[in-house]
């Protein structure tokens, strides 16, 4: 197992060749991705001392869950609040430790191990399902985690054959319909030292930098539609929604087809109390709002599912399909108000809340030979004796 000292250096090499096995495994069978991973977690866990490498403390900054907080500042001796001033930056998702290495890190490992947030103690999420839906985050683990990087490893040499006809294709993923290129991916940023210093700005909520950031970005690719995108995903971040509106409105004009800059256009006019109707549309967005429609596309998603789903996944189906006007926690609790759905878990993290369909039971009704009609005994008698005469031959 490699040490966290090699291992950034060791995924430098595989970086580009992990990012297009995350697109291979998006066309595999799901089930059959989680039953792998899942397998290759307990097989090299056994016997690995996490306390020992200690490396997701110095890179990964968890979310605190409301009880979490309390049960740390109890452990540490302060008050909440305290806890919260010193150590913690309010996000969307939570509460979360605001220095990359953990201040609880000291030399003899966790010093808040036994009441560790869920976050730490789940880490790095590969002995859970829906591995496929998790997959850029798994990737980008490959650096901070050796067990992640050695599963990746391994995953290549279990498909080692449809891998290697996967990237002598070059681009081409079988499934989905999606392409891939090195050169130019739609999904992932081309320079991973440009994604990490956004990721830095969106770690610090510095969406003013973020701005100043992308600005020049764009200066730099005036022709390149996405990073004239991100510009205007920053004046959305950042609150300059008339900003964002004017600048967006222009790039739609330029870019009609572009769903992102469709989505970001939609963010900033309802941010202020607009509708689509405030905006002329080349080509009109598909909005999705908490009706029946939307409903019925949740009801047929999960219908065929073998495990339930996260609204964390439902809400990636429909992104799929259109605009969102509404949350995650909006759509969970409109699910949970249908009698066609069985809602399980969290009420608060998308992520760990799961959906299925209400499964109807078909009840069969047992009718007695003795008021059955002559010619359906006869219909019986003689399908019975001709598989008695079968199984006796």
């Amino acid at each position: 197992m490699l040490s966290p000292e090699k291992l950034k250096k060791a995924y430098k090499k595989v970086e580009e060749e992990n990012w297009m096995m995350r697109t291979f495994l998006k066309g595999q069978d799901p089930d059959e991705v989680d039953r792998i991973v899942n397998k290759l977690h307990e097989e090299i866990f056994d016997g690995f001392d996490c306390v020992a490498c200690s490396n997701c403390c110095k890179e990964v900054a968890p979310i605190l869950e409301t009880h979490e907080i309390k049960a740390v500042s109890a452990k540490v001796g302060v008050t909440a609040a305290e806890l919260k001033n010193k150590y913690l930056v309010k996000t969307e998702d939570g509460y979360m430790i605001k220095q990359k290495t953990c201040p609880f890190l000291t030399g003899n490992g966790c010093s808040i191990y036994d009441c560790r947030p869920e976050n730490c103690r789940k880490y790095p999420y590969t002995q859970k399902d829906e591995i496929v839906s998790r997959l850029a985050n798994l990737v980008a683990n490959c650096a901070v985690c050796p067990i992640v990087y050695e599963i990746f490893e391994r995953l290549k040499e279990y498909y080692q054959g449809e891998f290697r006809t996967f990237k002598d294709g070059g681009w081409e993923l079988y499934g989905d319909g999606y392409e891939y290129d090195l050169e130019d991916e739609d999904e992932e940023y081309d320079d991973f030292e440009e994604w990490e210093a956004d990721v830095d700005y969106f770690y610090k909520q510095d969406w003013a930098g973020l701005v100043e950031y992308r600005f020049q970005q764009a200066k730099k690719h005036p022709d390149a539609p996405e990073y004239q995108w991100r510009l205007g995903e920053a004046y959305v971040l950042n609150k300059e929604y008339e900003k964002a509106i004017f600048f967006l409105a222009g790039l739609h004009k330029k870019y009609p087809d572009d769903l992102d800059i469709q989505y970001s256009l939609l963010d900033a006019l309802f941010a202020v109390d607009k509708d689509e109707t405030a905006v002329n549309w080349i080509v009109k967005p598909t909005i999705l709002r908490l009706n029946n429609d939307v409903l019925d596309y949740c009801y047929n998603f999960l219908k065929p599912k073998r495990k339930p789903r996260t609204i964390a996944d439902l809400c990636l189906e429909l992104c799929e399909k259109g605009y969102m006007a509404f949350k995650e926690q909006q759509l969970m609790e409109f699910l949970r108000s249908n009698d066609r759905f069985t809602v399980k878990g969290s009420t608060e993290a998308s992520h760990d809340c799961f959906v299925s369909v209400v499964k109807k039971i078909w009840h069969l009704r047992v009718v007695s030979l003795a008021v059955m009609p002559i010619h359906e005994k006869n219909q019986i008698g003689g399908l019975v004796a001709k598989n008695d005469r079968r199984f006796h031959s």
